[in-house]
């Protein structure tokens, strides 16, 4: 059993990093998401109905997915006329700390 200054001491090795990247985890949990934004950060930026072709998933799945993904911060999109393309952000740390993972 610990000691309480054994756990003050394992407490303070928690950081803010920490809190951070687990709610990233819990964004990519989702095996889509997980595989869209591997895809972004090998492929650069692609389109919406791209995506959905590469995952055999519907045009609506993809967007969903993305849409949860830009609000996680780890992608952007923008609009190309009538099409949504999404690329990673390269310089979010969150995206940094994922892409050193993988």
């Amino acid at each position: 059993m610990l000691e309480p200054s054994q756990i003050t001491k394992i407490q303070k090795t928690i950081t803010e990093e920490d809190v951070v990247l687990s709610s990233v985890f819990n964004v990519l949990g989702d095996k889509n998401r997980f595989r869209i934004l591997k895809i972004l950060i090998q492929h650069g930026e692609l389109c919406v109905s791209d995506l959905a072709a590469v995952l055999d998933v519907s045009i609506s799945s993809a967007s969903q997915h993305l849409r949860i993904l830009e609000m996680s911060g780890l992608v952007i999109g923008e609009r190309m006329g009538q099409m949504m393309c999404y690329k990673p952000l390269i310089k979010n740390p969150k995206v940094k700390a994922i892409i050193n993972l993988m």
